[in-house]
């Protein structure tokens, strides 16, 4: 999950950082969580703080795996 104004940049800059860093840059502060890399039919969660999201501020959620990104995405919104 990131901010969605970072969500091109975050994910161009995953596909770089690679599997083994499961296509998330170490370090990125455009990061707000992330969970492993999971294949089809397993499953992941995570826990975050909500007060990190921005308040009326969108937020977005993707898949990091190379090109997924592109279609695999929704958008979380703090009130």
């Amino acid at each position: 999950m990131a901010r969605a104004a970072g969500l091109q940049a975050g994910a161009t800059d995953g596909m770089t950082a690679g599997a083994g860093n499961d296509y998330v840059k170490p370090g990125d502060e455009r990061v707000i969580a992330h969970t492993k890399v999971i294949g089809g039919g397993e499953s992941a969660a995570v826990t975050f703080a909500t007060a990190t999201l921005d308040a009326g501020g969108d937020q977005a959620f993707f898949c990091s795996f190379p090109a997924h990104w592109a279609v695999m995405k929704g958008t979380l919104r703090r009130t």
